[in-house]
């Protein structure tokens, strides 16, 4: 009997029209990724709640790495999650307002939104997009879904790069005059090869620059020790499916071989899982420290003196009934 699972996200967009530096999505993507099928939405939550892996998690996220608010089906997508009495949660840019009407928040349980910054200075810089529309957007849609009867979770995500610190206070009351929660995080580079190049001394000197100018790096020096086999990563607590079906081995890496540990809809999911705890990519993570570093990377203390929840946690810290 497969063990319990904490989480799962599902990636129904594997597009994202940001440009971001530092993310495996933005403006190093890898070409390929598209739009998930329909017909094989509705196949993937028939088996996932045939495994009853829905039964063990508070709610479903319909994103990864792209961004879901660009699915040109996704009011399908969305009524058949309802149809199927699947709670779900969204992340997104806020550079695309959907169509929020009672069936988009019939099963909404958290919406975040994923900001690099407050000002056109840091979505100039990040993102790519006008500060402004993306305002004006998480505006419309917050408004939008409550006028719909949402009465679940928003939540800002804002992602603390080293020009943006002055940011946090005006973004903290934008978000208490819209009612919504702000949480804060490291912004690291999320790139799966760039972050291993960057571990191995071989990143390219102007991109290395570029890294010590924008995050706070030092922190991964800290967090990947050698030595740490017995690290027990809580990625295998959680699964991470892509637009294919494909269950890959974390939600921190790319997607294809050897990333990925089977398919959903062909594969055992035990089998699968043992392949994800086998795996020669998993084993190199762990052992090098690079698992207990993403793990925890994006904790920062926040301006109350408490601490921001790192990944681990929020994979595992649930709304009172949340993702």
């Amino acid at each position: 009997m497969m063990h319990r699972l904490k989480a799962a996200y599902l990636e129904i967009s594997g597009v994202c029209n940001a440009r971001c530096p530092y993310c495996l999505s933005g403006r190093y993507r890898t070409p390929g990724g598209g739009f998930i099928d329909v017909d094989l939405f509705q196949r993937i939550l028939e088996r996932l709640k045939e495994l009853q892996i829905i039964d063990q998690i508070p709610m479903l996220g319909l994103y990864n790495w792209g961004e879901p608010f660009l699915h040109p089906r996704l009011d399908e997508l969305v009524a058949i999650t309802n149809r199927m009495e699947v709670p779900y949660a969204f992340s997104t840019n806020a550079s695309v307002v959907p169509r929020i009407d009672e069936t988009f928040i019939n099963g909404l349980s958290l919406l975040i939104f994923s900001m690099p910054g407050f000002s056109p200075h840091s979505y100039e810089r990040i993102h790519g997009f006008r500060f402004e529309t993306i305002r004006e957007n998480i505006e419309t849609i917050v408004g939008r879904a409550r006028s719909a009867g949402y009465r679940g979770i928003f939540r800002i995500h804002y992602h603390v790069y080293q020009f943006n610190m002055g940011e946090i206070a005006p973004c903290r009351e934008f978000a208490k005059r819209l009612g919504i929660e702000l949480e804060l995080h490291y912004a690291i580079l999320n790139h799966w090869d760039h972050l291993w190049a960057y571990i191995d001394d071989t990143l390219p000197y102007p991109m290395l620059k570029e890294v010590s100018q924008d995050l706070f790096n030092f922190r991964l020096r800290e967090l990947v020790p050698e030595g740490a086999e017995t690290y027990r990563c809580p990625q295998y607590d959680l699964l991470a499916i892509d637009e294919r079906a494909d269950v890959l081995l974390c939600c921190q890496v790319p997607g294809g071989d050897p990333y990925v540990a089977g398919n959903l809809l062909r594969d055992d999911i035990e089998d699968i899982q043992r392949r994800r705890m086998r795996s020669g990519v998993c084993a190199r993570c762990i052992g090098r420290g690079m698992a207990r570093y993403l793990n925890t990377s994006l904790e920062f203390p926040s301006l109350n003196g408490q601490t921001g929840p790192s990944l681990a946690r929020r994979l595992y810290r649930k709304i009172r009934s949340r993702f």
